[in-house]
């Protein structure tokens, strides 16, 4: 099995290595934390991430909780 290294699109957080497993979905979601919340999110074809339920743009050092 491979891995990649998946980086936030913030420069201080850091990045997360993870290994990489064929997926049939389209758009994957990570449990997030952020400063003052918690929340599903998936990272955009911009690079940012974004609320998985609203889709509104997530602020601040995003740390993916595994």
């Amino acid at each position: 099995m491979t891995t990649e290294t998946l980086t936030p699109p913030f420069e201080s957080a850091t990045p997360v290595n993870r290994p990489v497993e064929p997926t049939p979905f389209l758009t994957e979601f990570f449990m997030v934390q952020g400063p003052g919340f918690r929340c599903m999110a998936y990272c955009d074809h911009d690079g940012k991430w974004r609320n998985a339920f609203n889709n509104e743009e997530l602020y601040g050092e995003i740390s993916i909780l595994e």
